[in-house]
């Protein structure tokens, strides 16, 4: 195993296929930003889905959401973006290999081998197929995996510190904006649930 892989899957604490994705999106999205990587205050990286993808982009690239250089764009795509925010230069990776993956085959064969009732070949067929698709996804043409594609936006608006006050109920300090107005009081989002 790669050891900047390594790093990935000991970071994410298991290996799976979207840690695999993210880590080749990452790096070719990293390669193809070039010198525009080089003043991390500047980078950015927008992330369109909910996956294990993220913790590779994040260790891949330095962007992280406690560094809130890291952005979940809730698109409902793999698509993992890096921007310079002085530039405006960016590079936005597609996973096209989701389309040809069989996810509902994939997952009922997960959830047999990983069933109380699943048997020992079970277990090993299903993680020998994983272990292939994972070598598959690290070694095939980026062309079968990723689709690259050069783009200029404009910065993702700026988060970082906050105004904050207290829910009028709980008493916790909350960001002013995601207070919501219940009855002239202003409440935070768990309280006003």
């Amino acid at each position: 195993m790669d050891k900047e892989f390594e790093n990935v899957v000991n970071f994410h604490r298991h290996l799976c296929l979207d840690i695999a994705v993210g880590y080749r999106a990452a790096k070719a999205a990293m390669r193809e930003m070039g010198d525009q990587t080089k003043d991390m205050k500047s980078l950015v990286a927008m992330i369109g889905n909910e996956t294990c993808a993220i913790d590779a982009v994040q260790e891949v690239t330095g962007c992280t959401f406690g560094k809130r250089n890291l952005y979940l764009t809730h698109i409902g795509k793999p698509v993992y973006t890096l921007l310079n925010t002085k530039s405006g230069k960016g590079v936005r990776v597609y996973a096209n290999y989701w389309e040809k993956f069989d996810h509902k085959g994939f997952g009922k064969k997960r959830k047999e081998s990983t069933a109380p009732t699943a048997s020992a070949e079970q277990k090993a067929a299903f993680e020998k197929e994983l272990q292939e698709k994972i070598d598959w996804i690290l070694s095939a043409p980026e062309s079968e995996l990723i689709s690259i594609s050069h783009v200029t936006l404009p910065p993702p608006p700026k988060s970082g510190k906050y105004e904050a006050e207290p829910c009028a109920r709980c008493g916790e300090h909350t960001h002013i904006a995601l207070l919501v107005d219940k009855g002239g009081q202003k409440l935070c989002k768990e309280c006003a649930g």
